[in-house]
């Protein structure tokens, strides 16, 4: 059997990439590593559901530290003694944020006649707060908001972070209803 494995290989050399054979070798590894799998004569397979169950559970908490919770920074915060001192007065206050840690957070909100607004935000990793760069008006054609927002969403970020307009606050809500204050 091994000497018609090698014959094989010789005439039909496995021409797939390195990382592809390397992950078919993985996936077939982990296979043959559960216990309670049994393959019948005609293909099917069928598994233990508790052993699938303790491995799944065993995955989740040895990759615990890569899944971000809603609500907190995506890394701690230890935030400078004269800042902590000012948001302990008032909640809502801005925090300095460097913006080459930000990522792009997108929010709806149905407005009473019927139309959706799209908010563009960043979200701080460093603070965990928002702030709005943008926001887009869907409707049956009724456009409230001015011009200017509904343009070039891109360049707008851009601006904004070069300008470093932003307020900052704690919760997303909290920055859309700003946003919406300010128009």
């Amino acid at each position: 059997m091994i000497n018609l494995h090698r014959l094989i290989s010789r005439l039909f050399p496995d021409r797939r990439p390195d990382w592809e054979q390397k992950r078919e070798r993985e996936f077939i590894q982990a296979a043959n590593s559960l216990k309670t799998l049994k393959v019948t004569p005609e293909g099917g397979m069928s598994i233990d559901p508790e052993e699938l169950r303790d491995q799944i559970i065993a995955a989740r908490e040895q990759l615990q530290h890569l899944v971000h919770q809603p609500g907190k920074p995506s890394r701690p915060f230890q935030p400078v003694a004269e800042n902590e001192v000012g948001q302990k007065a008032y909640p809502a206050a801005e925090a300095p944020v460097e913006l080459q840690d930000c990522i792009e957070v997108v929010a709806w909100r149905r407005l009473h006649s019927g139309a959706a607004v799209r908010y563009m935000c960043l979200q701080s990793t460093s603070t965990g707060r928002f702030a709005v760069v943008t926001a887009s008006l869907f409707s049956d054609g009724a456009h409230s908001l001015p011009s200017w927002i509904e343009a070039n969403t891109a360049k707008h970020v851009a601006n904004a972070i070069q300008n470093d307009h932003l307020r900052w606050l704690a919760t997303v809500s909290e920055a859309i209803d700003a946003w919406d204050a300010d128009l």
